[in-house]
Formats: structure tokens, C-alpha cells, sequence
């Protein structure tokens, strides 16, 4: 991952003629001066750590995993980020449209498909882990009991 961040932003920066493609937006790099080029490699460098991010907190959810500590509050919290992250992905597209839209100059389409799956995927994943946070919580309970 961190390899493809450093060819985007040198793509972005010293490419000629390409075209930088995400969440279905495509933008030609010819029409950027160097201002629009940074800009654009600082918003395209926070796209790509959403799912850095993401592969992070999911190795960790699985070394907790494979340690044997499934039902623990520190699974669970790994959980929630995970559920933050993909409300972070969503973030992440509303800005690359907003960016789209001012370094473009509205020479875009005017209308952009902007997908509510990764909302209601990050809601489900955060409400998981509140869940799995009261079953660590009874389990350590039923533990102290004699």
C-alpha cells in the first residue's frame, strides 16, 4: 500500500497526460497546475490511508484472533474501527468529489454517484462492536463469579 501511495503522488505530481480515476471520478492531470497537482496528490494520500487504515485494525483483529482472545474488549475495539474506517471511506469520497468539483472548475458532469453502502456497512460494524463489548463484558463477569 504505502508503494502504490508513492506512484500516485508521483504520478500526480510529474505525470503528463494521465488521468487520475477514483470513486468513479475521473479527472485529467493536463488541466492541473502545480497548486491543483499538490492539492490533489494531498486529497488522493487521504483516500489511500482509509484502507491502510482499515488493513491495520484488521491485522490486529487477527492476532487478537489468533492469540485466542475472540470475545475481549480489545476485539471489540478493533471492531469499531473497522466500522470507522468504512464511515471514513465514505468521507473519503465526499471529498474527492468536492475536490473533483473545485480543481475541475465544474467542467465535470453535474451529478456523482455517491454510494451509502459504506455508511450503512460502518453503522452495522460500530453496533456489532458494541455488542461484542457487552458480551466481553458479561464473559468477564461470569468469570469473577464463584
Amino acid at each position: 500500500m504505502f508503494l502504490l501511495l508513492l506512484a500516485c503522488i508521483a504520478g500526480i505530481c510529474i505525470g503528463r497526460g494521465g488521468i487520475v480515476r477514483a470513486f468513479d471520478i475521473s479527472i485529467p492531470l493536463s488541466t492541473l497546475s502545480g497548486y491543483q497537482r499538490i492539492l490533489m496528490a494531498v486529497v488522493a494520500v487521504l483516500a489511500i490511508a482509509v484502507p491502510i487504515k482499515g488493513l491495520y485494525h484488521l491485522e490486529r483483529l487477527f492476532r487478537n484472533y489468533t492469540e485466542g482472545k475472540i470475545f475481549t474488549v480489545a476485539s471489540a475495539g478493533e471492531i469499531r474501527q473497522l466500522g470507522i474506517t468504512a464511515l471514513l471511506w465514505a468521507a473519503a469520497n465526499l471529498i474527492w468529489i468536492a475536490a473533483a468539483v473545485v480543481l475541475t472548475e465544474r467542467r465535470l458532469p453535474h451529478s456523482f454517484y455517491f454510494r451509502m453502502d459504506s455508511i450503512a456497512i460502518g453503522v452495522t460494524v460500530i453496533v456489532i462492536s458494541w455488542l461484542m463489548e457487552m458480551a466481553a463484558a458479561m464473559r468477564e463477569e461470569n468469570e469473577l463469579t464463584i
